[in-house]
């Protein structure tokens, strides 16, 4: 077996050549002299077919499910398969999934093994996301408190402690506790200020934070700066014209004003398929009515 083959796949991941992996993956995968590296394969096509979009997150967990049962008794592989495949279920808000991977991953940690233990962080970070998206916050608390804690023990994921707080603070505002969203928020951003793309999740986390503490106009001036950076994704953006919408609602300007606003939001979330975006600007929507002349 070549180890060369498998050392390409990562590199033309990382490149972002996604059809490339898959076709390598599938000549592998038939050459019996790779059955040692099985899984290992199935980890960079599934990785692969994440990447290239919503439509191949099925064969994705194909990938991953295949991988893991392959892994046998490698624990580490293993734990990295089922957190990876963890982060496919909390973009497709599987919760039930989610739960069974969790039980998975407590028997592969039995054992001590930094190479195991490393992936907790992970899979309680998608977890978490997953709860959230499902909107069950409490739950949703404490997973990304658990990640939290683990990346902090974990040289080297200082991301993912930075992520995980600052999710944190976004269930914590849901939950009404402004004070825990605060303290969340502020060690998110001592952590993440460095990454480039969470500039534009600072102020859209901040527009969330004033909008709960009634602050409008400070706000207003997140929501704007927020938009005005180049590197805003469409998530990000349904986040905040549906923040930038309540905002409109709480002050009393017209219905028409809101529901346009409301009606962006929905259009970055579709474009996104950002599924609790998509959820609840609909509900707003709803709860705002049909349009009627003179809004």
């Amino acid at each position: 077996m070549d180890t060369q083959a498998i050392a390409e796949l990562e590199k033309s991941y990382q490149r972002g050549e996604f059809g490339r992996v898959v076709y390598s993956c599938d000549e592998l995968l038939r050459d019996p002299a790779y059955g040692p590296a099985r899984a290992q394969i199935l980890l960079w096509k599934g990785l692969a077919k994440q990447q290239a979009g919503h439509a191949w997150y099925g064969e994705a967990i194909s990938c991953f499910r295949e991988g893991i049962s392959a892994a046998g008794r490698d624990r580490p592989l293993k734990a990295r398969l089922i957190a990876t495949l963890s982060a496919v279920y909390a973009l497709t808000g599987d919760c039930v999934a989610s739960q069974a991977l969790m039980k998975d991953y407590e028997r592969v940690s039995r054992e001590a093994n930094p190479g195991v233990s490393r992936w907790g962080a992970f899979l309680w970070y998608n977890y978490g996301c997953t709860l959230d998206n499902a909107f069950r916050y409490q739950e949703a608390a404490a997973a990304f408190a658990r990640a939290a804690a683990l990346a902090q023990s974990v040289p080297g994921l200082e991301h993912v402690r930075g992520w995980s707080l600052h999710n944190l603070g976004g269930v914590q505002l849901a939950l009404n506790n402004l004070p825990a969203a605060a303290d969340a928020m502020e060690q998110a951003e001592s952590l993440l200020l460095p990454d480039p793309s969470f500039g534009p999740k600072r102020p859209s986390r901040r527009a969330e934070y004033q909008l709960a503490a009634g602050d409008m106009e400070s706000a207003l001036q997140h929501i704007t700066a927020a938009l005005a950076l180049p590197q805003v994704d469409d998530m990000t953006r349904a986040d905040v014209y549906y923040t930038w919408a309540r905002v409109l609602q709480a002050v009393g300007r017209p219905t028409a004003e809101v529901r346009e606003k409301a009606l962006l939001a929905l259009d970055c979330a579709v474009k996104a398929v950002h599924y609790p975006g998509i959820d609840k600007t609909n509900r707003l929507l709803q709860q705002l009515g049909p349009a009627r002349k003179g809004d």
